[in-house]
């Protein structure tokens, strides 16, 4: 029988990574094919275990209760494959950037690779199989060459990986020769030339590091054409890196209505209250909106819908208030956090704009949602939605600078060509369809079993 692990240290969680993970384990349990390949029960060398390596510390049947509960995924007792998880005691500790105020990424390397080889140590006193598919679900990839390092004790371990982004970037690395201040890159870095230059130093032998690791992958795979490209560039993989576009719930989005009539005047921005959202620029572009003439509707009024993971994030929040009251827009800003599922549908539901402003987003599920929904989304002219999802004037709009937003939010709240918004809107919808779950399931059975039969896995 074939044996299937995966490294997602955080499964349980209910981010777009988790969602890939769930979607392609539900791929491979639920498929019952006929063609001799890994998922033909006939096949003696078909699939029957599956193993998560994680430190989450829930019981494996609760999981699958919040997998059902967050994504709709069911993954029932009896399907053929056996799925189990194996828990790392302490594991978050050795990957949690957290851990590691200096020398971060590094160091959540080296405690990677530390995670690994407890988890493969653990499930061998568990009695589990060494895995003969090794699939990182996360882009951590210098977890692959403690799976590879199998092959010296006469494994022949196969490593499949989806990066939803890479952990350094040719784009990081220009940033920081060019001495750019960011999120990631404070001033007391880039007001120095020597510090400038010592970590410079240090993300060249971080990329020479994350490269070597990369290429030990069998099968890469990545979530946008801007993802790929930029692994590509760093990692050079020997067979070329695969585009799957994440799995998106287009379908339920799309049973919205799509009438105007029924929508009012409010710009509409999901995402978590971290740093490289950007909310700063929309309320900026916002308060630069209302200044413009025409005036915009006096209803128009920006919602920021997200979620704080924690502390900072509140104080982030607070910070964005505090903003607000200084670009006298606070009466018509409105923060919704932490809310449910179906507040979230609510105010697709009722908004007429979509608002994205994150530099580089490595896809954009948030975007692909807002198409679906019928809203008129102006994304950032850059990384994921650019490459993939908004096609400029006919599915939506995309927009860098404060000028750029207002503009473009001005022109679809006072147009009076209703007909041509309309139409926006439906190809918008259409478009978001190519994302849908159904389309990666097809997508990603196709790419694996196509792989799994030139390494002979399943013969």
């Amino acid at each position: 029988m074939t044996t299937i692990g995966f490294y997602h240290p955080h499964c349980a969680q209910g981010g777009g990574g988790e969602r890939v993970l769930w979607k392609i384990i539900e791929s491979l349990a639920t498929s019952s094919l006929s063609d001799g390949s890994i998922l033909d029960s006939s096949n003696p060398k078909c699939l029957k275990q599956i193993i998560i390596y994680t430190c989450d510390q829930m019981e494996k049947e609760k999981i699958f209760e919040e997998v059902e509960r967050k994504f709709g995924i069911e993954l029932q007792e009896g399907c053929g494959v056996d799925i189990d998880t194996v828990v790392v005691p302490g594991g978050d500790a050795l990957i949690n950037p957290i851990s590691y105020p200096r020398l971060t990424m590094l160091r959540q390397m080296i405690g990677g690779q530390k995670f690994m080889s407890s988890a493969f140590r653990i499930a061998e006193s568990a009695g589990y199989s060494f895995p003969d598919i090794f699939f990182d679900t996360t882009g951590c990839a210098w977890t692959h060459s403690v799976a590879k390092g199998s092959f010296f004790f006469g494994g022949k371990t196969k490593v499949f990986t989806y990066t939803h982004y890479p952990t350094i970037s040719t784009d990081m690395l220009q940033m920081v020769y060019e001495r750019r201040f960011s999120y990631n890159n404070s001033s007391e870095i880039t007001g120095s030339k020597f510090k400038n230059f010592v970590k410079l130093l240090y993300y060249l032998l971080f990329a020479l590091l994350y490269s070597f690791y990369g290429r030990l992958a069998d099968v890469v795979m990545a979530n946008s054409s801007w993802t790929a490209n930029h692994v590509q560039k760093i990692w050079r993989p020997r067979g070329g890196v695969n585009v799957l576009w994440p799995p998106c719930n287009s379908k339920g989005f799309s049973e919205i209505d799509m009438n105007a009539n029924g929508r009012e005047n409010l710009i509409l921005s999901i995402g978590q209250f971290r740093p490289e959202k950007d909310h700063s620029l929309q309320i900026k572009s916002f308060a630069r909106l209302l200044k413009m003439k025409p005036k915009p509707p006096r209803d128009a009024r920006l919602i920021l819908l997200g979620g704080c993971r924690g502390e900072e994030d509140e104080e982030r929040v607070e910070a964005l208030k505090k903003l607000c009251k200084e670009m006298n827009v606070e009466k018509r800003v409105e923060f919704v956090l932490n809310q449910p599922f179906s507040v979230l549908k609510d105010y697709l539901a009722r908004s007429s704009i979509g608002l994205h402003s994150m530099w580089n987003e490595h896809f954009g599920i948030g975007v692909v949602e807002m198409l679906a929904a019928g809203l008129v989304t102006i994304a950032h002219d850059s990384g994921g939605p650019k490459a993939d999802i908004i096609s400029p004037g006919e599915t939506g709009f995309l927009a860098s600078s404060e000028e750029e937003y207002a503009s473009k939010m001005h022109d679809v709240l006072t147009s009076v060509n209703n007909d041509e918004i309309h139409q926006l809107r439906k190809a918008a919808r259409k478009s978001s369809m190519q994302f849908d779950d159904g389309e990666f399931d097809g997508r990603f059975l196709k790419l694996f079993l196509r792989h799994t039969k030139e390494f002979n896995i399943s013969s």
